[in-house]
C-alpha cells in the first residue's frame, strides 16, 4: 500500500508546502522514522529565512531609494536663490553704468578712467560666471554645463581666474596712481599717462592669462563635474605641482595686491591730511583741489577696504581645502561647504558694490550718473532757460535804444 501524503500537490501550495511534500517524501525513501515535528520545524526555519531576505530587500530598496533622492534645499541654498540673481543683476548693471560715466566728456580726460573701465569688465565677467559655480545652480539645470568636456572646463576656470585676478590688480592700479597723484603731484601727468596705463593693463592680462593658462591643466570633469583641482593626491608629485600653482595664484590673486594696498593707501591718507593741515594753517579754508582730492581717495579706500573683507575668505578656502587634501567644490564635509557658501557670497559682493562705493564717495560720479538717469533733461532745460534770458535782454536792450 503505497503512502498517501496529507499536503495538497506541490502545483497547489505555497513554496513552504511544497518544501514539507519534499521533505517528507525524502524521509520516506530513505526509511527513517517519520516525525513531523522534524518537517514542521524545518519549514519554519526555511520560512523564516525567505521572509527576512525578503525584508532585508525590501528595506534596502527603501534606503536606496531615499538615499538617491535629492536633499531638501538648506537655507543657505534658499539665501542663494534670493542672493546670487540679485547681486548678479545689480553688479553686472553697476557695472555697465560706470563703463558709460567712465566715457563721459569729464572722466574720459582722466588716465584713471581706464582702470575703472577694466575694473568693471572684469567685475562684469566674473558675476556672470558665478552661477556657474554654484551647486544649487546646478542642481536646478539638471548638470553641469561646464562638464561638457575637459577643454570647456579648462576655458571655464581660465576665464572665471583671470577676471579675479586682473580685477585684484586693477584695484592695485588705481592705488598706485593716487599714491603718485597725491605724492608727486609736479610729475603725476608724466608719470601716469595713458599711454603708460595702457602699457600695464596689457601686461597685467598677458601675464595673468598666461597663468591661469598652465594651472588649467588640473581642471578637468570628474564624476560629470568640473572641477578646478583634478589631480592625484596620492602622488607627492603631483601634489607639489598644484600646492606650488595654487600658492603662485593665491600671491597673485590677494596676497601681493594686499600687501601693496596696505602699504600705500595709509601713506596717501597721510600725505593728503598733512596737505590739508597745511593749507589750513596758510589760507585758513580748504580749496577745491583739496575736496576733490579727498572724494577720490575716501572712494580708494572704500574699495581697497572691502577687497580686503571680501576677499580674503576664498583665498583661505582655497589653501585649506589644499592642506587637508580635499576638492573645494566636491566636499563632503558640512563644516567646509558653509564656509565656502559664506566665501562666495563674500566675494560676490566685492565684484558688485564698487559702482555703489562710487556714488556715495564722488560728486561727479553722482552727477553725471543723473544726467545719464534723466537724460540730460534738467541740462537742456537749464540751457534753454539761458537762451530765453539772453534773446530778452537782447531784444530789450535794442528798444531802449532805437
Amino acid at each position: 500500500m503505497g503512502y498517501k501524503s496529507p499536503y495538497p500537490p506541490s502545483g497547489e501550495s505555497s513554496r513552504g508546502e511544497a518544501w514539507i511534500i519534499a521533505r517528507t517524501r525524502d524521509i520516506r525513501d530513505s526509511g527513517r522514522p517519520f516525525c513531523i515535528d522534524e518537517i514542521m520545524a524545518n519549514a519554519n526555519i526555511t520560512q523564516g529565512n525567505e521572509w527576512q531576505n525578503s525584508s532585508t530587500f525590501a528595506t534596502n530598496r527603501s534606503v536606496s531609494t531615499s538615499g538617491s533622492q535629492s536633499k531638501d534645499p538648506s537655507v543657505i541654498d534658499y539665501i542663494n536663490y534670493i542672493f546670487l540673481p540679485t547681486t548678479v543683476s545689480i553688479g553686472v548693471a553697476g557695472n555697465l553704468i560706470t563703463i558709460v560715466i567712465m566715457k563721459s566728456r569729464f572722466f574720459s580726460l582722466k588716465p584713471s578712467s581706464y582702470l575703472l573701465i577694466c575694473l568693471a569688465l572684469s567685475d562684469i565677467v566674473l558675476l556672470l560666471t558665478q552661477p556657474f559655480n554654484k551647486a544649487f545652480f546646478i542642481k536646478i539645470v539638471g548638470q553641469d554645463v561646464r562638464a561638457l568636456h575637459d577643454v570647456t572646463c579648462k576655458i571655464y576656470f581660465i576665464i572665471r581666474r583671470s577676471s579675479k585676478m586682473t580685477s585684484s590688480w586693477f584695484v592695485v592700479g588705481l592705488c598706485i596712481e593716487r599714491f603718485i597723484a597725491v605724492w608727486f603731484p609736479l610729475k603725476a601727468k608724466l608719470v601716469v599717462s595713458k599711454r603708460a596705463l595702457l602699457i600695464g593693463i596689457l601686461a597685467v592680462y598677458l601675464i595673468i592669462f598666461g597663468f591661469t593658462g598652465a594651472w588649467s591643466y588640473a581642471s578637468k570633469v570628474v564624476s560629470g563635474k568640473c572641477q578646478p583641482d583634478a589631480y592625484d593626491r596620492n602622488n607627492a608629485a603631483a601634489r607639489e605641482r598644484f600646492g606650488a600653482m595654487l600658492r603662485a595664484g593665491s600671491s597673485l590673486y590677494s596676497i601681493i595686491p594686499m600687501v601693496i594696498l596696505l602699504t600705500f593707501t595709509p601713506l596717501i591718507i597721510f600725505k593728503l591730511v598733512h596737505h590739508n593741515q597745511k593749507r589750513l594753517f596758510m589760507t585758513g579754508s580748504n580749496s577745491n583741489k583739496v575736496k576733490d582730492d579727498g572724494r577720490v581717495t575716501a572712494m580708494l579706500i572704500g574699495v581697497v577696504i572691502a577687497y580686503i573683507i571680501f576677499v580674503l575668505p576664498i583665498t583661505v578656502l582655497h589653501n585649506a581645502a589644499y592642506e587637508l587634501q580635499i576638492s573645494a567644490f566636491a566636499s563632503n564635509n558640512e563644516a567646509f561647504n558653509l564656509y565656502k557658501e559664506i566665501s562666495q557670497l563674500l566675494e560676490q559682493l566685492n565684484y558688485s558694490l564698487n559702482f555703489f562705493l562710487y556714488v556715495m564717495t564722488s560728486y561727479r560720479f553722482r552727477s553725471i550718473l543723473w544726467e545719464f538717469i534723466t537724460c540730460g533733461h534738467h541740462r537742456l532745460q537749464k540751457s534753454s532757460l539761458r537762451t530765453t534770458n539772453k534773446s530778452k535782454s537782447s531784444s530789450s536792450t535794442r528798444k531802449s535804444n532805437p
